[in-house]
């Protein structure tokens, strides 16, 4: 929530905001709003969507049964439920309108909500064992990821798909992870052949780390450390005798 002025350029005729200044939370009241829910289909996603259109607000169409239009309502970022949901054309919504004007609020994707382990995570990105696209693993952005947690492989999450309206690449958002952590199934795999390995040779592999140090310092057991005095050898039966 923020104050600001608008402020109109005279070359070009374009309009700015200036002065933002932050403001607590709370300090805009909420729009009123009918209490009724609508069901309808995004037909323009939000300008941050798709650049490449000239409207900033997205459109939702409300239409019955039969396919009669009921409505036509406008959107804007702040009209979303959750602020990271890119909601894209085609995407089924439900939402309220407000008392004042044609204007949708409250809105909630129904979009069909996927599942998947992460399969790798590389610095800021994730990448799950799902495939959108034949042989491409679907890719994600720590920032999607819901309630602040910190995945790691093998975690189960729930997610959806959205589409870059320039590159047509696929990506998930709104990710949230499920239940415990899951082993993946190549760790699995691995874990499964060195138990095998281990019990065909009767126990547990030895691993030498480093070879063994003597007393003085050298290392292993060839160094000779000293030398031995010879001795001549001692009869045992001679000295009994001369006792």
């Amino acid at each position: 929530e923020v104050e600001y002025y608008v402020y109109s350029r005279e070359k070009g005729g374009k309009v700015s905001a200036e002065g933002v200044k932050v403001l607590p939370k709370g300090s805009i009241p909420k729009p009123m709003v009918k209490e009724e829910m609508l069901y309808g289909k995004v037909v323009r996603p939000l300008r941050s969507v798709n650049p490449d259109q000239a409207d900033y607000c997205g459109l939702i169409v409300s239409k019955s049964e039969e396919g009669k239009v009921l409505g036509e309502y406008q959107f804007g970022i702040a009209s979303l439920l959750n602020k990271k949901e890119l909601l894209q054309e085609g995407d089924p919504v439900n939402f309220q309108v407000s008392v004042n004007e044609p204007f949708a609020y409250n809105i909630k994707s129904n979009k069909q909500k996927l599942r998947a382990n992460v399969e790798a995570v590389k610095g800021q990105f994730g990448f799950l064992a799902f495939e959108q696209e034949e042989g491409k693993k679907l890719f994600f952005h720590m920032s999607e990821v819901e309630g602040g947690e910190v995945l790691q492989v093998g975690d189960q999450v729930e997610f959806v798909v959205v589409t870059n309206s320039r590159t047509k690449k696929h990506s998930a958002c709104c990710v949230r992870k499920l239940g415990a952590s899951q082993r993946p199934e190549r760790l699995i795999s691995k874990l499964k052949t060195l138990s095998l390995e281990e019990g065909t040779r009767g126990g547990p592999k030895l691993i030498v780390i480093r070879q063994p140090r003597g007393p003085d310092g050298t290392r292993g057991f060839a160094a000779v450390r000293g030398k031995i005095e010879e001795t001549a050898p001692i009869d045992l039966m001679e000295q009994l005798t001369a006792q």
